[in-house]
């Protein structure tokens, strides 16, 4: 039905074809992602048969689009020559979009690292955004930014650093409250956790989105013998299972790949949760008002991380090469921090300070760098080594 509506010429029905097709069949699927990419191109949406190519080559296919007339649009769009020289199997014409670094912070603020020297920024405007939490695609090059206030989610173009609606309350069936987010690059899948209500009537769903588009693909809930369920922090772990942390209990649930019901994987003696992070498959750590808990999945046990500093007011936490990273309200001010830890995993490093805002902030891992947002509209990127 999609290569019918094609010869056609009925780009918005050969999208919307496209996409089902995609979604019917085998995951990672490259003919028919090559073919949604088409069907994103000849409709008006290069940008997104960008992103789709790039997973494509990620795979380890390249399509032969060079003069295919469907790809001229694609061809017309800045980042063109890198995926061009992926194809190709060459190296990219120009560096990964990062700007330079800056000079570490003034001694009256809390001293950066000079390795982790913050860059002068990414600027943007979306004036009156409630951000509650951020996170960035690589592979897009763009950033996924929530807005508590107006109940969605926006997308800041890393490149042209303009700002577009990405998905709100309406189309994507969220609840009263977004919450939190996470990007499970693999699957190329965003999952967003809302909640509605309080107390005894809280409620809350897990919702899995479509990265590149934000199209709705589920909505998962605990079961009803679970009593009231607020989701507050949500992540990943390599095999695709999902993690959401819950203020009721608290308790942690999961969802495996293929399920559609979150359940529940045990208590954790917290107070006042507030962020979670995955390890890896069998590792979680949890933040809670009194400081961290690492979260042995396997042995269904949990443990205080040991140190000689507080650490509680965590709002945020990332997991990355022995160390966790997020940020941390201190005496209010927002510090962007990293713990190293001992193989345990039990015991902590004094904290190096990162970054530091005066102004209530949020971040995101990606890769080998840490990115936060410094002010109400400026994103700036932290190198780690």
């Amino acid at each position: 039905m999609a290569t019918e509506a094609a010869s056609r010429g009925d780009t918005e029905a050969f999208h919307d074809l496209a996409w089902r097709t995609l979604q019917k069949g085998k995951r990672n699927d490259t003919e028919l992602m090559v073919l949604l990419a088409r069907a994103q191109s000849v409709s008006g949406r290069p940008g997104d048969a960008l992103v789709m190519l790039s997973r494509v080559v990620d795979l380890g296919v390249s399509p032969d689009i060079a003069s295919d007339p469907d790809f001229s649009r694609v061809r017309a769009l800045p980042a063109w020559p890198d995926l061009e020289a992926r194809l190709a199997g060459k190296p990219a014409p120009s560096a990964a979009p990062s700007a330079p670094s800056a000079p570490a912070p003034s001694n009256s603020a809390p001293a950066a690292a000079a390795s982790s020297a913050p860059s002068p920024g990414l600027s943007f405007s979306a004036p009156g955004v409630e951000p509650f939490a951020l996170a960035h695609d690589a592979i897009s090059r763009r950033f996924v930014l929530g807005d508590r206030q107006a109940h969605r989610l926006l997308i800041v173009d890393e490149v042209s650093r303009n700002v577009v609606n990405y998905v709100g309350a309406a189309s994507a069936g969220f609840l009263d409250q977004l919450t939190a987010f996470t990007i499970d690059a693999r699957r190329g899948d965003l999952w967003v956790v809302s909640a509605a209500g309080e107390d005894a009537a809280s409620e809350s769903v897990l919702h899995k989105l479509q990265l590149v588009s934000g199209r709705s693909l589920l909505e998962a809930r605990a079961a009803r013998t679970a009593g009231p369920v607020r989701f507050v922090a949500v992540a990943v772990v390599p095999d695709g299972t999902v993690y959401a942390l819950d203020t009721h209990g608290p308790r942690l649930f999961r969802l495996r790949p293929g399920a559609r019901t979150m359940e529940l994987v045990m208590r954790v003696d917290a107070g006042g949760p507030t962020a979670l992070a995955a390890a890896d498959e069998g590792t979680l750590y949890v933040a809670d008002a009194a400081g961290l808990i690492r979260v042995d999945l396997t042995a269904r046990a949990a443990a205080r991380v040991k140190t000689a500093e507080d650490l509680s007011g965590f709002e945020s936490l990332a997991w990355r090469a022995g160390s966790l990273l997020g940020i941390e309200r201190v005496a209010g001010s927002y510090l962007v921090v990293r713990l190293r830890l001992d193989p345990s995993g039990t015991r902590a490093q004094p904290r190096q300070i990162l970054a530091a805002s005066p102004a209530a902030t949020v971040g995101t891992l990606a890769g080998d760098s840490f990115y936060y947002l410094s002010s109400e509209q400026t994103i700036r990127r932290l190198p780690l080594r």
